[in-house]
């Protein structure tokens, strides 16, 4: 049952994809084309989460060895599918849990681990989290705290992620920039027709954006306010209005 409901929506988002493809190909100006390619990376990702859950699914169905009745269908309580983030091709090799000394291997070291460590962030939909919590978390941990440390120095550098404490605790991942967000969030309003809303509302969506930091929500606001995609409302800046 849960399947095929999963194969519905991955059907359905694929139409949807085909649908903003030809807006693309329809579209003369390239703002609306960058809006529709953004349109089109979410709906793809969408159809490739959806694509693991029926993965994890299919992979419970094939271990089960007894069957089940009607009985136990109707009473049996629906199933939540923890997300998994797929694994990285070099997860076996062990020397990809070692800081490099040499400068030629150590650059291309960091480089793996900081595209991963965004992939992964991205697909367990994660904005801000511990070092410690990390460290908890497979493959990181397999990296001693120092390694993982100078990955996310590295991290810092290339502004993939921002120390979120003066004792370098938390770690806020940006996989999305803020410009992004605020893209999104603008679409998202349109789409379900949303007029207003304070940090807060936004907060109790349950979107991906929901979890962001209060700070990056509030910053994402003013954006959208200096992109005329929308306007305070009060003088205590808490509120927005949607521009359509």
């Amino acid at each position: 049952m849960a399947e095929k409901q999963i194969e519905k929506k991955i059907e359905k988002r694929g139409e949807k994809q085909s649908n903003a493809l030809e807006e693309v190909k329809a579209d003369k100006t390239l703002e609306e084309q960058d809006s529709l390619e953004l349109k089109i990376e979410l709906l793809r990702e969408d159809i490739e989460r959806l694509k693991a859950e029926l993965q994890l699914i299919k992979q419970g169905n094939e271990a089960e060895t007894s069957a089940i009745t009607f009985q136990d269908f109707v009473t049996e309580a629906p199933k939540v599918v923890e997300r998994i983030a797929p694994l990285p091709d070099w997860v076996d090799k062990p020397w990809m849990y070692v800081k490099p000394e040499n400068p030629k291997f150590l650059e291309s070291w960091r480089r793996d681990w900081s595209d991963y460590t965004l992939k992964w962030a991205k697909f367990l939909v994660i904005h801000l989290i511990s070092v410690a919590e990390m460290m908890e978390k497979r493959p990181f941990d397999k990296l001693s705290e120092v390694a993982l440390r100078d990955i996310l120095e590295y991290m810092n550098s290339k502004n993939s992620i921002k120390w979120w404490d003066k004792n370098k605790t938390l770690v806020r991942i940006y996989w999305r920039s803020l410009e992004e967000w605020c893209e999104i969030i603008y679409r998202w309003a349109l789409r379900t027709g949303r007029l207003d809303f304070t940090l807060f509302e936004i907060m109790d969506e349950k979107e991906d954006f929901s979890t962001l930091p209060p700070e990056d929500i509030k910053e994402i606001f003013r954006l959208m306010v200096e992109k005329r995609f929308a306007e305070w409302m009060g003088k205590k800046r808490e509120m927005i209005k949607i521009n359509y």
